[in-house]
């Protein structure tokens, strides 16, 4: 839960450092809430925040995320290769349509989200210290249910492999512990923004705070979700777990 009185805000300009601006989509709102048009527009109101031409945005296709789900693999794998690609394009033709704006076409990059396993140095070993933190921690669990319960699902065992799997990029990303590949960029960020159209969910927050691989990365200032829907940034120490 968001504590009272807690600093929620909108940012004014970027860091005139390098930066990187992350779109995780989400297959379930790729066709709506995260278009290739809604992307854009998104990129348009933050252009008027960049003090220097030093920002690339990366979108991240959660597709290989959904394989914590289902059975049928191969129908799964078109689809939303399909998807992707289909997305991909679209903000690749509407840069190129507002090429005036954006100028700068190798500052977007596209990546798959198996993509993130081999972006960090063992993203199943950061799972496997995740898992075992909520296997231990009842707050975790209790959050990690009411979580379930917002979004309608039950917390079954594949659910509940899906929000830890998701947990772990989010806190890895935000910590600046996953290779971001980005060619006008060029591994020089020295921050990284997630933005996503809602609010982040708790167990991500709690995760966060409870920093399981003490990462502990105090350089990125971005350390939360920006919400597209409502335009303010949540820090995620501005999360409090007394349940």
């Amino acid at each position: 839960m968001i504590k009272e009185n807690a600093k929620i805000y909108d940012i004014n300009k970027f860091p005139k450092d390098w930066g990187i601006i992350v779109f995780p989509i989400s297959m379930s709102r790729i066709a709506n809430a995260q278009s290739p048009e809604e992307c854009i527009k998104a990129l348009g109101f933050f252009l008027e925040k960049i003090q220097t031409n030093r920002v690339g945005a990366n979108f991240v296709y959660s597709e290989g995320l959904y394989m914590n789900f289902e059975e049928k693999a191969y129908e799964t794998k078109n689809k939303f290769a399909q998807d992707s690609i289909s997305h991909m394009q679209g903000v690749r033709n509407l840069v190129a349509k507002n090429h005036w704006r954006f100028q700068i076409d190798h500052a977007f990059s596209f990546q798959a989200w198996f993509q993130m396993y081999l972006a960090y140095k063992d993203f199943i070993s950061a799972m496997k210290t995740v898992r075992a933190l909520y296997d231990n921690d009842v707050t975790f669990q209790k959050v990690v249910e009411l979580d379930a319960r917002s979004v309608g699902r039950l917390l079954d065992e594949k659910q509940l492999n899906f929000f830890l799997e998701e947990f772990t990029f989010t806190y890895l990303l935000i910590n600046r512990e996953l290779r971001l590949s980005n060619e006008f960029v060029n591994d020089r960020e020295q921050w990284v923004l997630e933005v996503y159209p809602g609010k982040p969910l708790l167990g991500q927050a709690y995760l966060v705070q409870q920093d399981p691989l003490k990462i502990n990365d105090d350089s990125n200032p971005y350390k939360g979700q920006y919400n597209l829907l409502t335009n303010k940034f949540i820090p995620y120490s501005e999360f409090g777990f007394e349940l």
